[in-house]
């Protein structure tokens, strides 16, 4: 396998890419950073930190799929972010280029100072590596702080091992985040991202009921990535074309009308909003809590409930300024 095809990537920039980008030396943080949490925004304030030293750029390199998807395709990873999300965050939070290597069966198998050598060739101006102090790499996990040790001093560049972020007694990973939000502790998994969640995703035909016969439009919106919480009725807040709207948003089965539907969905009532959204991308970040998900006796008695969910997400909202 060429050593440059194993680095490309057709929906994100090569690592050759970046390095094209500048003349500059460049600092490369390294990780998988789904979620970009504050362990990862540890590793870009160290690579920020190291660039300003060396007068370099920092670049995030990110793998896409998930490696545990690839090594273990019978029990695929739940993302919390997909790869544009994902570039985004990491641009918001210190990288100035971030490139993606597809990681693949082939990939796996690449021995680690096969590896290191790669990023050389792609990298010819690399004049810092960041990772985390526990990171493994190349086939097996053979590879490990260590040897990139080794590595550094053998080429001349600085690395830095940022250790693992702990808040509360536990250390923060994207694995605990997902667990948080699964078991809607959403709370707490703010404290770990430090931000509120979100959910990225496309508005999808729905089934109409709720414009039709609430006057209370929804938005069916089928999430490219993210963890869902449990059933219920969330206030939140929907972005659509940098514009924020108020939401209701109703997670789960709605069963007052689809009783033998057994798809969990994710239903957004946009206040004050008007305009077409099929097939547009959305931003969804979930705030409160409001109440279960409820089978209504009466279209009447939704609609009531409908109207008292309106106000208090209005009042959250309010207070949110």
């Amino acid at each position: 396998m060429n050593r440059a095809e194993i680095f490309s990537r057709q929906s994100g920039m090569t690592l050759a890419g970046a390095a094209a980008q500048t003349t500059k030396p460049l600092v490369l943080a390294i990780g998988v950073f789904d979620g970009v949490h504050l362990g990862h925004r540890k590793l870009l304030d160290t690579a920020s930190a190291l660039s300003a030293e060396l007068n370099a750029v920092p670049v995030a390199l990110t793998f896409d799929p998930h490696p545990r998807s690839v090594l273990h395709p019978a029990a695929p990873v739940v993302l919390l972010t997909d790869l544009a999300e994902r570039v985004r965050l990491l641009k918001k939070y210190g990288a100035e280029l971030v490139a993606s290597v597809d990681f693949t069966a082939d990939f796996a198998a690449t021995a680690p100072e096969e590896f290191l050598d790669m990023l050389f060739e792609n990298i010819p101006q690399l004049a810092g590596v960041v990772v985390g102090s526990q990171w493994r790499f190349g086939a097996g996990g053979s590879g490990n702080v260590q040897l990139l040790e080794q590595y550094a001093a053998q080429h001349n560049f600085v690395l830095k091992a940022v250790p693992e972020l702990e808040l509360d007694g536990a250390v923060v990973s994207a694995s605990s985040i997902r667990n948080l939000i699964a078991g809607g502790r959403l709370q707490a998994a703010n404290h770990l991202l430090g931000r509120s969640y979100a959910l990225t995703g496309t508005v999808a035909n729905g089934f109409g009921i709720a414009g039709s016969n609430l006057n209370c439009p929804t938005a069916n919106i089928v999430p490219t990535a993210g963890v869902l919480p449990p059933d219920g009725v969330y206030a939140g807040i929907v972005e659509v074309a940098l514009e924020c709207y108020p939401a209701a948003v109703n997670i789960g089965l709605a069963p007052t009308y689809h009783r033998s539907n057994s798809q969990r969905r994710i239903e957004a009532h946009l206040l004050d909003f008007s305009g077409n959204l099929y097939g547009k991308q959305v931003r969804l970040t979930l705030g409160c809590y409001l109440r279960s998900e409820q089978c209504f006796a009466s279209e009447n008695a939704l609609r009531e409930q409908i109207a008292m969910d309106v106000k208090n997400i209005r009042s959250w909202a309010e207070n949110l300024i």
